[in-house]
């Protein structure tokens, strides 16, 4: 019988490749899946895949020795995140306060979302949906502070925090705090630097805070990056007219 390989126990990364969009426009792309080995058997490996919150999903896949190594690579170091009892109740308010949102019951929306920021302060959801209902309340102030507090948690950039993070971005550079606006796509930035829609998105802001050569710079390296983003071309034409007629 062969010598069975040393497969380390842990946690392991599986990096993915995919494209996101078609013809012209698409781009590369790719998915992360966390998973814990379970076993080691005479011709394949049980693994369990991580969700969202890095905990046990109950998915188990059972993986060819020959494909394991070419799927999986070991992360020592790596230390599922924990969620305490209390960020759990915080997401659960926070849900339920959307619903609130979405049928324009404003102050019971903010009545929900404040209760989830008390319990877990910085939950990106709650925050965000507070942030969201002052606007809705034409209380700008109250939205301006909650969205540059938001500015600072780390978990924003978190991709469970995906569908949160696009639209952070634009309120905030709605709201003219375009300076909150290109710290927040800076971050991004040193995450994804190949990603032509956050050099896009930060263009924008730079230039419609004032700084003009910067954003016209962000603009131009988004267009390095993908020259068929019609966006940019068409920002960048506008930025110049504007520019001249100064």
């Amino acid at each position: 019988m062969a010598e069975q390989p040393k497969i380390a126990p842990g946690y392991y990364l599986e990096s993915i490749a995919s494209k996101v969009g078609t013809g012209d426009t698409a781009k590369a792309a790719r998915m992360e899946n966390y998973w814990l080995l379970l076993a080691v058997e005479e011709d394949q490996v049980k693994m369990e895949l991580l969700d969202l919150n890095e905990e046990r999903s109950g998915f188990v896949d059972l993986v060819p020795l020959e494909e394991f190594a070419k799927r999986f690579r070991h992360l020592p170091d790596f230390v599922p995140k924990t969620i305490s009892v209390q960020q759990r109740q915080a997401d659960r308010i926070a849900a339920r306060a959307e619903r609130h949102l979405a049928e324009n019951e404003f102050l019971s929306a903010e009545f929900e979302f404040s209760k989830a920021v008390k319990l877990d302060e910085e939950n990106v959801r709650a925050n965000f949906g507070l942030g969201k209902t002052y606007l809705a309340l034409g209380e700008t102030e109250k939205a301006a502070t909650v969205f540059k507090k938001l500015g600072t948690i780390e978990a924003v950039l978190e991709p469970e925090n995906k569908h949160i993070f696009n639209e952070f971005g634009i309120q905030l550079r709605k709201m003219g705090l375009y300076a909150e606006a290109a710290r927040h796509y800076t971050r991004a930035i040193n995450l994804s630097p190949g990603d032509e829609n956050l050099w896009f998105n930060l263009g924008r802001a730079l230039f419609e805070g004032g700084q003009k050569e910067k954003g016209r710079a962000a603009i131009k390296r988004a267009l390095d990056i993908n020259p068929a983003l019609n966006e940019a071309t068409c920002y960048l034409a506008s930025m110049e007219i504007q520019t001249n007629r100064q």
